[in-house]
C-alpha cells in the first residue's frame, strides 16, 4: 500500500520548511501555510535562492499555531523571534539590511504564492525516486535532495518516479486520492537552478542540471508521458486540488491511490 509518509510545508516562500502531521485544505486549493507569505522586491518580483543565494543562510523555526517564526542567520549569533502579521515592518527591514536592498513582506491565506499558477496544489515526490537520484549524486543524501527540492508530500512503498503515474498527456488532469482528500495531477515540475544549491550554504554543484537531465531521460519509467518532457530537468509533480476538498483536513500516514478515469 502507497502512503503518504510526511507533509511539508514552507511558510515563507524560498526559505527552509516544516514537517507536520496534518493540513488543513484552504478555499484556494492549497495547503495551509504553504508558500502563505512571501518576500517581493519593489517590481513585485519574489525574492528567492534563484537570485539570491545567500537566502539560504537564513534559517527559520516556526511555532504555526502561535504565528512565530524564529530567523536566525547560519554562522552568526543572531537569533530573533517575529510575528508573521503582527511585525511585517520589523519583517521586512531584517530581509532588507541583510540582502540590502529594498524587501516586502506579503501574505496570501487563500492560496499561498505557488509557482505555478495552473497547479498551485501541493508538490510530490516518492522516497524511492529521491534515493535513486541520490545514487546519481554520490554527495547528496536524499535527505538534503529532499531539502533542495522542496516538495509538499513525501510518498512510500512506491517504485522510483511511481509519482510520474499522477500526470498524463497536456490538459489532462489524473485523479488521484490521499486519504479523504481529491488531488488532480497536472504535470512534471520544470525544475530551477535552486536544486543545484546547497540548502545550508548556497553552494551550487558545477554539471548538476547537465548530469540530473541525462540520468532523469536514461531512467524515464515506462509508465511516465513522454510528451511532457520538453526537457528533462523535471522532477516532482505539480497538482490541483479540487474546490470541493476546500476545510478537509489530510493527515501523513494515509493511503495514496490513483483513482479510475471516468
Amino acid at each position: 500500500m502507497k502512503i503518504l509518509e510526511q507533509i511539508t510545508v514552507y511558510p515563507i516562500k524560498s526559505l527552509g520548511g516544516i514537517n507536520l502531521e496534518k493540513a488543513t485544505i484552504t478555499s484556494g486549493g492549497s495547503l495551509q501555510h504553504d508558500r502563505e507569505f512571501a518576500l517581493v522586491d519593489a517590481e513585485g518580483k519574489f525574492i528567492s535562492g534563484k537570485k539570491f543565494a545567500q537566502i539560504h543562510l537564513i534559517k527559520p523555526r516556526y511555532l504555526l499555531d502561535e504565528t512565530l517564526v524564529e530567523l536566525s542567520i547560519k554562522g552568526e549569533s543572531f537569533k530573533k523571534v517575529f510575528h508573521l502579521e503582527k511585525e511585517k515592518a520589523a519583517i521586512e527591514k531584517f530581509f532588507s539590511d541583510f540582502l540590502e536592498r529594498q524587501v516586502f513582506f506579503q501574505q496570501n491565506k487563500n492560496s499561498g504564492f505557488p509557482d505555478d499558477l495552473s497547479a498551485s496544489g501541493p508538490t510530490v515526490v516518492s522516497s524511492a525516486s529521491l534515493k535513486e537520484v541520490a545514487t546519481w549524486f554520490p554527495e547528496i543524501s536524499a535527505d538534503e535532495l529532499y531539502r533542495r527540492f522542496r516538495p509538499n508530500l513525501l510518498l512510500t512503498n512506491t517504485p522510483a518516479f511511481w509519482e510520474d503515474n499522477l500526470f498524463g498527456e497536456l490538459d489532462e488532469e489524473i485523479s488521484f486520492q490521499i486519504g479523504e482528500i481529491k488531488f488532480l495531477g497536472i504535470n512534471p515540475c520544470a525544475r530551477c537552478v535552486v536544486p543545484t544549491k546547497n540548502p545550508e550554504s548556497g553552494e551550487a554543484i558545477p554539471l548538476f542540471q547537465k548530469h540530473f537531465s541525462e540520468m532523469r531521460k536514461a531512467t524515464l519509467p515506462k509508465w511516465s508521458t513522454l510528451s511532457r518532457f520538453d526537457h528533462y530537468y523535471r522532477f516532482c509533480v505539480n497538482t490541483k486540488i479540487p474546490l470541493t476538498e476546500s476545510g478537509k483536513t489530510l493527515f501523513a500516514q494515509t493511503a495514496v491511490s490513483l483513482n479510475p478515469k471516468q
